[in-house]
C-alpha cells in the first residue's frame, strides 16, 4: 500500500506568495502567524525566508529585490529563476484574499504535523518505548498546534464595524471589583491578606457563587497557579476556608503548582491550550513575579510582552486573569503609589486593588481594600476585613469603611510633589534643577503631570525657588521645620 500523500495546497501557497508581491505591506502582518516551515514546497519556503530577510534589512519586497536575495543565497536557479517569481505575481489576480490563503497554508501544515506526531506515537507504541517520551511528543504537538491554529491572529476591523458590533454590557466576576474577561491586579505587602482575598474569591466562583462576605460572583471553573508557598500550606488554607463556609473543597477549583514562564512564547501558548482544555473561566497567578523568572519588573521592554500575551488570551477566550502582586517597601504612606515594578503593570490592567493593613505583625489586623484603578466604571467604596483564624477554620469578616476611615488615594501629580518635598528636605543645603530632581527620583510620568507637580512646588512656602538664567532651582528652606510634606 503506497504511503498517503501529505496534506498540502500548492495553489494556496503560490497565491499567498503572489499576494505579497502585489501588496508587500501585507507581509509584516502575515509573518506573525505564517512561518517558512508551514510551506510544503521547499522553493516556497525559500521565497518566504527571502521576503523575511528583506523585511528585516529594511528593503522593499518586489520582483527585483526578491530575485537578488534568492540569487545571493544560491536558490534562484533551483526555484525556476526570475520567471517563476514573475509567474507568482501574474497568477494572482488580487491580494484581497491573502489572509484566507495564509489560513489554508497554516491549516495544511497543522494536518501534516498531526500526521507526523500520530505516526511517531504509533511507532513508539509498537517499539514499546517509555510513555514519558510519547507524552513529551504530545505536549510539543499541543504547543505547535496552538501556534499553527492562529493564536496570534490579528484582531483588525474598521471603525464602522467596531461601533456596529454587539459588545454587550460590561460584565463582572465580582461587581465593580473584578472585571470579567479582563486583567485584574491585587497588590499588597507581605501578610496583607491579598492571597486570602484571591482564594476566598476562587472558592466562591468554583462553588456557591458567593465570596467576600456573601457578595455574588459569577460561577465557573478556576485555574489557580500557585508558586508563593508549599502545596501543603495551600491545602491547609483551602480546608479551613471551606470548613468556615460549611462546604466540601470544590472540584471546579484546580491548582497548578508547576513552574511557568509567561515570558516564553511557547509556554504562553501552552497556557492558552490548558485554559481551553480545562474550560477555565478564571486564571489566578500567585504571585506574579514567580511566573516571569529573571525578568526585570521595572523594564517596560520585559513586562509589556507578558502583559500583551495575557491580554491576547483574554480577548480571544474571554478568560479573566487575576494577578497577585507585591508593593515596594518605602516611606510613602500611600500604598497605591508603591505597586512594584514598571508603570506598564498598572497601565495594562483593567482593575487594581491595593490591600493595606494596620499592623503587619498581627494576624488579626484590620485590612482595607482600596480600589486603585477601575478602567470602565466608577470605583467602589473601600472595604475593610479581618482574618479570623482557628485550628479548624479561616473566615474573612467584612465591613463597610466609615467616611472618616477612608484611605485617600492622591493623584499622580500630588504623589510626585510629595516625593520631591521629601527628597529636598533630606538635603536642605543643595539646590536642584528640575531635570536633576526628575533623574534622582526616577520620575517617568507625562510632561503634563510633572508640570502640575512643579506648579505646586513653585508656590510652596517651604521651598526656595531661584531663577538661574532660563531655568529654576529648588532648595528646602533651612528655617522650615522638618515636618510633614503632604
Amino acid at each position: 500500500m503506497p504511503d498517503p500523500i501529505p496534506p498540502r495546497d500548492i495553489e494556496a501557497e503560490q497565491a499567498l506568495l503572489g499576494s505579497i508581491m502585489i501588496a508587500p505591506y501585507l507581509f509584516e502582518d502575515l509573518v506573525t502567524f505564517v512561518k517558512a516551515e508551514y510551506f510544503y514546497r521547499d522553493s516556497h519556503r525559500w521565497i518566504w525566508e527571502a521576503m523575511h530577510h528583506l523585511l528585516e534589512s529594511g528593503q522593499q519586497i518586489d520582483h527585483v529585490t526578491l530575485c537578488n536575495a534568492l540569487n545571493t543565497s544560491g536558490k534562484l536557479k533551483e526555484i525556476g529563476g526570475p520567471a517563476y517569481i514573475m509567474g507568482l505575481l501574474n497568477a494572482t489576480p488580487t491580494s484581497m484574499h491573502a489572509e484566507s490563503y495564509a489560513k489554508i497554508v497554516r491549516e495544511k501544515a497543522f494536518k501534516r504535523k498531526a500526521l507526523e506526531v500520530a505516526t511517531n506515537l504509533a511507532q513508539n507504541a509498537i517499539q514499546d518505548k517509555p510513555l514519558s517520551e510519547a507524552l513529551q511528543q504530545m505536549e510539543e504537538f499541543f504547543i505547535s498546534s496552538s501556534a499553527l491554529s492562529g493564536v496570534t491572529e490579528r484582531m483588525v476591523m474598521t471603525a464602522e464595524k467596531l461601533c456596529l458590533s454587539e459588545m454587550g454590557e460590561l460584565t463582572w466576576i465580582l461587581k465593580d471589583w473584578i472585571m470579567a474577561g479582563g486583567i485584574n491586579l491585587i497588590a499588597g505587602m507581605p501578610a496583607a491578606g491579598k492571597s486570602f482575598l484571591a482564594l476566598d474569591l476562587a472558592i466562591g466562583i468554583a462553588s456557591s457563587g458567593l465570596a467576600w462576605d456573601n457578595r455574588p460572583v459569577t460561577q465557573g471553573k478556576v485555574l489557580y497557579h500557585f508558586l508563593d508557598g508549599s502545596y501543603r500550606g495551600m491545602r491547609s488554607r483551602v480546608l479551613k476556608l471551606c470548613h468556615a463556609r460549611g462546604i466540601q473543597p470544590p472540584a471546579n477549583l484546580i491548582f497548578d503548582f508547576s513552574p511557568l514562564n509567561l515570558k516564553v512564547t511557547s509556554e504562553a501558548l501552552a497556557l492558552r491550550q490548558r485554559i481551553h482544555r480545562l474550560d477555565a473561566s478564571v486564571v489566578i497567578f500567585d504571585v506574579m513575579a514567580k511566573f516571569m523568572p529573571g525578568a526585570d519588573e521595572n523594564s517596560v521592554a520585559e513586562i509589556s510582552p507578558m502583559m500583551n500575551a495575557l491580554r491576547e488570551i483574554a480577548n480571544q477566550t474571554g478568560t479573566t486573569f487575576i494577578l497577585i502582586h507585591h508593593l515596594n517597601k518605602g516611606g510613602n504612606t500611600d500604598l497605591s503609589y508603591r505597586v512594584r515594578g514598571s508603570s506598564d503593570i498598572l497601565g495594562s490592567v483593567d482593575t487594581a486593588i491595593v490591600v493595606a493593613h494596620e499592623n503587619q505583625h498581627s494576624a488579626h489586623s484590620l485590612r482595607t481594600i482600596i480600589p486603585q484603578k477601575v478602567r470602565e466604571s466608577l470605583p467602589p467604596a473601600q472595604l475593610q476585613f479581618q482574618i479570623e483564624s482557628t485550628e479548624e477554620s479561616i473566615a474573612l469578616r467584612f465591613s463597610e469603611t466609615n467616611a472618616s476611615e477612608l484611605v485617600r488615594v492622591p493623584g499622580q501629580a500630588e504623589l510626585i510633589f510629595a516625593d520631591i518635598l521629601e527628597y529636598l528636605q533630606t538635603v536642605p543645603a543643595q539646590e536642584f534643577k528640575k531635570n536633576e530632581l526628575l533623574s534622582a527620583l526616577q520620575i517617568n510620568s507625562s510632561a503634563r503631570t510633572i508640570d502640575r507637580a512643579f506648579s505646586k512646588l513653585n508656590n510652596d512656602p517651604r521651598i526656595r525657588v531661584t531663577k538661574r538664567g532660563s531655568f529654576n532651582t529648588y532648595q528646602w528652606e533651612e528655617d522650615t521645620p522638618a515636618t510633614p510634606y503632604s
